[in-house]
């Protein structure tokens, strides 16, 4: 059991923060790793998993290196409450190294260390520069659709909460946080966290508290002598889910229009002339003719001549378009 022991000051200084970067990382967290099957999280990722940029792969080496969690510095540290992703993936690119191998040592020493964590420690700025891009490219294509639906249930999760703690007192608030949380009369918060044991002054910082969509069956805690403890928590009732993306969730229809987004990717699976285009599309050849002369004003699609024959391919342009706007699949 970990005792967090509250002064005034911490009473005033506790507060709620609403986190993307703890969501991306509880989120993408795999089963068996640190998420329970049938989990929130579990039943998310399988519908996001099929968007999972490439450029997302090394952060999710990182995120899923342990099953003891993630380092530290993985954890953004900021004054603000309402936060952006943006802010807190500056704040890690600017974690000295010292940090990063400090981090990374909490994680055992030589063989020990998985071989995720002691590369980033060896790539210095450019490891985590890569896990930042990767976390960026994941929120993107995953979990940007879901958020607003996410942060309203945490936003109402938040007033609930400080209704409680308006009407009965910051320490009913956080007796109420979760089962594994209990707040004692002497000003301590006893949180039972597997076999850690352990007794932490807040020192007049007061607590961060980051209720999480994605975390269901327990709580968090990283306390710190130098900075403002955070407890993760799961959000009060159970809210309805996320909305999984349908087939007509497709940004490259939201760009060109459904006929001609389907034009590009006729072309895209190999050059062809008009009428080819036309029979793969099962449209007029004229029809055909017309979507690509738009196309090609656009700069997505380039034509040129062989022989007496007439092809079109894609531009550079165009392949960058499909390639940040894959084509949906069905819900499994």
């Amino acid at each position: 059991m970990i005792a967090l022991r509250f002064g005034v000051a911490d009473l005033a200084r506790t507060r709620f923060v609403i986190s993307p970067l703890d969501h991306l990382l509880a989120g993408s967290a795999r089963v068996g790793v640190h998420q329970e099957t049938g989990s929130r999280s579990d039943r998310w990722w399988r519908d996001a998993r099929r968007h999972v940029p490439h450029r997302a792969a090394r952060y999710l080496e990182v995120v899923n290196a342990s099953p003891i969690g993630v380092p530290d510095f993985m954890v953004a540290d900021l004054d603000a409450v309402r936060r952006q992703l943006t802010d807190e993936l500056d704040a890690m690119l600017s974690v000295s190294q010292q940090a990063v191998e400090e981090g990374v040592a909490m994680f055992g020493e030589g063989r020990e260390v998985p071989p995720a964590l002691a590369r980033l420690r060896d790539d210095g700025s450019r490891g985590l520069r890569e896990v930042s891009d990767g976390a960026w490219a994941l929120f993107r294509s995953c979990l940007a659709p879901d958020w607003p639906d996410i942060r309203r249930a945490l936003e109402a999760d938040i007033a609930a909460r400080a209704r409680t703690a308006a009407r009965s007192g910051v320490g009913e608030m956080l007796n109420s946080l979760h089962p594994k949380a209990v707040w004692r009369d002497e000003g301590v918060l006893e949180c039972t966290l597997g076999d850690l044991e352990g007794s932490f002054e807040l020192g007049g910082r007061g607590l961060e508290l980051r209720p999480n969509y994605f975390i269901q069956y327990a709580i968090s805690l990283l306390p710190g002598p130098d900075r403002q403890s955070l407890l993760l928590h799961p959000i009060a009732a159970p809210t309805a889910e996320p909305a999984a993306r349908k087939p007509a969730d497709d940004g490259l229809v939201a760009v060109l229009g459904a006929a001609r987004a389907r034009v590009l990717r006729a072309v895209a699976g190999s050059d062809c002339s008009t009428t080819e285009l036309a029979q793969r599309l099962g449209v007029t050849p004229p029809s055909a003719s017309a979507h690509v002369a738009a196309l090609r004003t656009a700069g997505l699609i380039a034509t040129h001549r062989e022989g007496k024959q007439v092809r079109h391919t894609l531009t550079e342009v165009g392949h960058d378009l499909l390639r940040d706007n894959p084509p949906p699949l069905p819900p499994s």
